[in-house]
């Protein structure tokens, strides 16, 4: 009787385990809850749910770089819009039946058009300024009590993870879209710059023109000066206000290239200035050197204005590519997610049937257990 028992009280332990598996699996639709259960299958579904965590963050990443793009792309569509602007309006003041007091008038709407494009070039989306370059915490142009405008940021593009160990560089830098190409020398060639362009070499590096007005110095990622890398020496300017400084020869490298890229706000402010008749120092200028100076300037607009047109259509294919890699990135969350559910997911038919049969053998067991009980010890031992 005693051994009949246990043997009973051991299937029930059974069954009522069973019932747990069945009812875990039919609750939540997976089919282990512990990796004791089946290691493999439960190794199995840690890989797959690594998998779709890290691409939900890469998809993450990739739709909030998009958006931030799309705002850049239109940012840079009004740029362009205010530099038409711009440009009609110095063709009208560069010409004969525009007046003086109408240049001053251009000059006045030239100066706002360069508050306007101040405003973009520091355009922000979700804290984060567009322009800066790598850190994009730090405010991309900044202006001084005289108006002039620096740029702050550097010319290092973001990296955005696109897949798993793959990134690419996120839209474009103040140097791309406030600045021009004013002077480019390859290996052998003459450089001109002014103090205020920065010089950019073949590899990105920046370089600037020191406190003496010597040489040229590289400097490094924070601005400081690179020692490690040897200066170049400037050979002559032409002594004009502002100077304009030349190197003979950049260097016998094979594929050396430095471009010095100039400020647009300067160049408004240049032309501002031609407009109004007096030169950076405020000095008084004739008519034939203003009518000199802006038809000079005019034709370094038309160069910004395309340089503003070139990081344009370099922003638009780099959109393109991350709409692209977003397109694939979804594909792979959706069949990770697909996997998951077919590696992990119960039989809900099968467990149906299990459900049904445990039904029966539980109905079965309390039976047997309910007669055994009304068996008297007489009737047990006959």
């Amino acid at each position: 009787m005693i051994n009949q028992t246990e043997q009973t009280l051991y299937r029930l332990s059974n069954l009522n385990a069973e019932q747990t598996r069945i009812s875990y699996q039919l609750s939540t639709g997976k089919v282990i809850d512990k990796g004791s259960e089946d290691s493999s299958l439960y190794s199995r579904e840690i890989y797959i749910d690594d998998r779709i965590r890290t691409y939900e963050g890469i998809q993450t990443q990739i739709e909030r770089t998009t958006a931030q793009n799309n705002v850049s792309d239109s940012t840079i569509g009004e740029m362009k819009a205010l530099f038409e602007l711009a440009k009609t309006e110095i063709i009208k003041a560069n010409t004969d039946t525009t007046s003086d007091e109408g240049k001053k008038a251009i000059a006045l709407n030239l100066a706002g058009i360069k508050e306007n494009l101040f405003d973009l070039a520091n355009t922000q989306v979700e804290g984060e300024y567009l322009f800066a370059g790598s850190d994009s915490s730090v405010i991309p142009f900044t202006k001084d009590s005289d108006g002039n405008v620096t740029y702050e940021g550097n010319n290092i593009a973001r990296k955005i993870s696109v897949d798993d160990g793959s990134y690419r560089e996120r839209g474009v830098n103040g140097y791309d879209v406030m600045t021009y190409p004013s002077s480019t020398a390859l290996s052998g060639e003459t450089l001109n710059f002014k103090e205020a362009d920065t010089i950019i070499d073949e590899n990105g590096d920046i370089w600037k023109l020191n406190a003496a007005k010597t040489d040229i110095e590289m400097l490094k990622k924070d601005g400081t000066v690179d020692t490690s890398v040897a200066s170049k020496a400037v050979d002559s300017n032409d002594g004009l206000t502002p100077p304009t400084y030349t190197i003979n020869d950049i260097g016998s490298d094979s594929g050396t290239k430095f471009e010095a890229r100039s400020n647009i706000f300067d160049l408004i402010d240049d032309l501002v200035n031609t407009l109004n008749k007096v030169d950076s120092d405020g000095n008084a200028i004739d008519d034939d050197t203003r009518d000199a100076l802006l038809s000079e300037n005019q034709e370094k607009f038309s160069e910004s204005y395309d340089a503003l047109n070139l990081a344009h259509s370099e922003l638009g294919s780099k959109n393109q590519m991350f709409e692209i890699s977003l397109e694939r990135v979804t594909s792979k969350l959706t069949q990770y997610t697909i996997l998951s559910q077919e590696v992990g997911a119960a039989d809900l038919t099968k467990l149906a049937i299990e459900s049904a049969a445990l039904e029966l053998t539980y109905t079965s067991l309390y039976s047997t257990i309910q007669r055994t009980n009304e068996l008297s010890l007489t009737n047990f031992l006959n």
